[in-house]
């Protein structure tokens, strides 16, 4: 009966293994010093198609790092819809950026305007 025990931790701990293995998938995690202000609801699609090569990367390897939530104020680029962001930066100790709502007028192929 121990056998039959051992055998079947060796397998599921191998399972267990093999999936916890994998690579981990794109998305920024929450910076220990987060503010939510208000969220960040329909905001990994624009880091992830982002203007800027370093976030886009950041993103890609789950790098990034959420700093501030949906939040207004700064100067507007291009191509932005208003002054509503959020912040994140590409890496740990990297500068932030800041990505916000393209305006309706943008092309599609066009990046979400970032400053960083």
């Amino acid at each position: 009966m121990k056998m039959k025990k051992a055998i079947l931790v060796a397998t599921f701990g191998g399972i267990f293994i093999a999936f916890s293995a994998s690579p981990s998938l794109a998305a920024c995690s929450i910076g220990n010093n987060y503010q939510a202000l208000g969220g960040l609801k329909g905001w990994n699609t624009r880091i992830e198609n982002s203007e800027n090569a370093a976030l886009r990367t950041g993103y890609a390897n789950g790098t990034c790092i959420l700093i501030k939530g949906a939040h207004t104020g700064g100067t507007i680029p291009a191509n932005a819809l208003d002054s509503l962001h959020v912040t994140v930066a590409p890496k740990s100790g990297a500068t932030a950026c800041h990505v916000f709502r393209k305006k309706s007028t943008a092309s599609p192929t066009d990046g979400f305007p970032t400053t960083c």
